[in-house]
């Protein structure tokens, strides 16, 4: 493969990016949310309790851009943080019963938006585009499971 090739893929990998990202941000937006902020959000909907550390690690961000989250989300009433019993220092964070509501809304208008984006692609194409980019993720981090569906863990 040529560099002009190369230059070309990841052009248009990062406009596919940025093209999903603010279809999911139009989508969950009039709930008061981000993308970023969903996927705070839906770690803390599978597994309650995570501390800031936790979330950053699984959901490959900064420490300080989930303090920074946290803060929004504990402000806008969607979760709130308790000190760990053992480790007064760390803060573990739960949903509210608005952010278990917010939560569910906002996954279901981020399914529907993804849905749409990938529309025009068939079931095949989906499925091939998925093996391609999950080879291309194993090369850079060996667990791809984590990376690729770090909800569902």
């Amino acid at each position: 493969m040529d560099d002009n090739t190369d230059d070309n893929l990841l052009w248009l990998l990062k406009q596919a990016f940025h093209f999903s990202r603010h279809s999911v941000n139009d989508a969950v937006s009039r709930h008061g949310v981000t993308s970023a902020q969903i996927g705070l959000l839906r770690q803390l909907a599978d597994h309650p309790g995570l501390s800031g550390a936790e979330l950053a690690r699984r959901l490959l961000i900064s420490p300080q851009g989930v303090q920074l989250a946290l803060a929004t989300l504990e402000r806008n009433g969607l979760i709130e943080r308790k000190p760990d019993p053992e480790h007064g220092r760390i803060q573990r964070a739960y949903l509210t019963e608005k952010g278990r509501r917010t939560t569910a809304a906002c996954k279901a208008d981020a399914l529907a938006a993804n849905k749409q984006l990938f529309s025009v692609l068939s079931s095949k194409e989906r499925k091939t585009l998925e093996t391609l980019l999950v080879r291309i993720v194993e090369q850079g981090h060996g667990d791809v499971s984590f990376t690729l569906h770090p909800q569902d863990e």
